[in-house]
C-alpha cells in the first residue's frame, strides 16, 4: 500500500514537473531572507507562503500541458528534435489523461487558494490583488483566447511571477508591508529566472516555431540578437546588486565566471559535452535516456548560476538578520 502510494505521488510530481522548483523555492527563499531583518517577521506565514508558492508553481506546470495538449500543440512539438525530452509524455504514456492532468492542476492550485483566503482574512485586501494576477496569469499563459506565452510574452510572465510578484508577495505576508530592498531583490530573481526560461527558449527554438509559438528568441531574428538578449538578462543582475549595497555587490562579482560560462557554451552548441561530465549520476542518467544533453547541461548551468547569485544574497541578508536580532 505505501509503496503504490509513494509510486502515486512520484508519477504526479514527475507530471508536474517537480524538477523545475528550484526556481521557485530559490526565489522563496531569498525573500523569506530578506523579511528576516524585519521586526514584524512571522515564521508561520513564511512557512505558508512557501507551501503557497510550490502549489502554485505545479498547478501552473500542470495547467501549461493541459491546455497545449488539447489545443493540439504537443504532437507536433513532439516531432520536431528539441532540447527538451517529449512534451506531455505522462499522457502520452497513459499514466494520466486530459481531465485528470486537469483535475491535479486545480487540486494543487486549491491548496495554494486556501492559504491565500487565509492571508487575505488575516492580513486584508491586498493579498486579493496578489491572488488575481497569479492566478490569471498561469491560466492564460497557456489557456485560449489569450495564450500569451504564444504571443511573446512568456518570458515576461514567468520573470514577473518568480520575481516581483512571487518576491513583494511574499515578503508582504510575512512582513505586513513591501521595502525597498525587496523590490531591487525581486528584480533581480526576475531577471534571473528569466535567463533560466530564455535558455529554454533557444534549446527550443525549432519546435516552437513548428508550433508558431512566439517566444523572445523567435521574435530576435538572428543569432547576434539572441546572444544580446541573454548578456543582457546574465549581467544586469550584476550592476542592480549595488543598488542594494556596494558590498553585496562585489560579493556577487563571485559568480562572474559562471556567467561567462554560460555565455560562452551558449555560443558552442557542441561544448555541452564537457558540461555534461560534470552532471551528478542521477541527472547524468537521466539525460541519456531523455537523449536531451544539450537542454539538460545548458537549463541546471543557467540554474546553478541563479542558485549561487541568489545565495550570495540570502547569506548577506541572514547576516544583517543575526546582527538585527542579536
Amino acid at each position: 500500500m505505501l509503496i503504490q502510494l509513494k509510486n502515486s505521488l512520484a508519477l504526479i510530481l514527475d507530471a508536474a514537473r517537480w524538477r523545475a522548483l528550484p526556481q521557485s523555492s530559490i526565489s522563496v527563499f531569498v525573500t523569506i531572507c530578506v523579511a528576516l531583518t524585519s521586526k514584524s517577521f512571522s515564521c508561520v506565514n513564511a512557512l505558508l507562503a512557501f507551501i503557497s508558492v510550490i502549489s502554485l508553481h505545479l498547478a501552473a506546470n500542470l495547467y501549461d500541458d493541459f491546455f497545449d495538449y488539447i489545443q493540439g500543440i504537443v504532437p507536433i512539438r513532439n516531432k520536431v528534435k528539441s532540447g527538451r525530452a517529449l512534451k506531455c509524455s505522462h499522457i502520452i504514456d497513459n499514466n494520466f489523461n486530459e481531465k485528470q492532468i486537469f483535475l491535479l492542476a486545480s487540486t494543487f492550485a486549491l491548496v495554494a487558494t486556501l492559504i491565500g483566503l487565509y492571508f487575505l482574512f488575516k492580513i486584508g485586501l491586498p493579498i486579493l490583488v496578489f491572488m488575481l494576477i497569479g492566478g490569471f496569469l498561469i491560466i492564460f499563459y497557456s489557456a485560449p483566447p489569450l495564450k500569451l506565452s504564444y504571443r511573446g510574452f512568456g518570458e515576461l510572465i514567468i520573470g514577473l511571477m518568480f520575481g516581483p510578484l512571487l518576491c513583494s508577495g511574499v515578503f508582504f505576508v510575512t512582513t505586513g508591508y513591501i521595502s525597498e530592498q525587496i523590490i531591487i531583490v525581486s528584480i533581480i530573481t526576475g531577471l534571473l529566472t528569466t535567463n533560466i526560461v530564455y535558455v529554454h527558449s533557444i534549446a527550443d527554438l525549432d519546435a516552437d516555431i513548428a508550433c508558431k509559438k512566439t517566444t523572445l528568441a523567435v521574435l530576435l531574428k538572428n543569432d547576434f540578437l539572441r546572444f544580446f538578449a541573454l548578456f543582457l538578462f546574465t549581467v544586469l543582475p550584476f550592476g542592480i546588486s549595488f543598488f542594494i549595497s556596494n558590498t553585496l555587490g562585489f560579493l556577487c562579482l563571485i559568480t562572474l565566471p559562471v556567467a561567462v560560462y554560460l555565455l560562452f557554451v551558449m555560443r558552442d552548441k557542441k561544448r555541452h559535452k564537457i558540461l555534461f561530465k560534470l552532471l551528478p549520476k542521477k541527472l547524468w542518467k537521466l539525460a541519456i535516456k531523455s537523449r536531451n544533453e544539450y537542454f539538460y547541461t545548458r537549463w541546471l548551468l543557467s540554474r546553478d548560476y541563479m542558485t549561487a547569485f541568489v545565495s550570495i544574497i540570502s547569506i548577506f541578508f541572514i547576516c544583517k538578520a543575526i546582527k538585527l536580532w542579536g
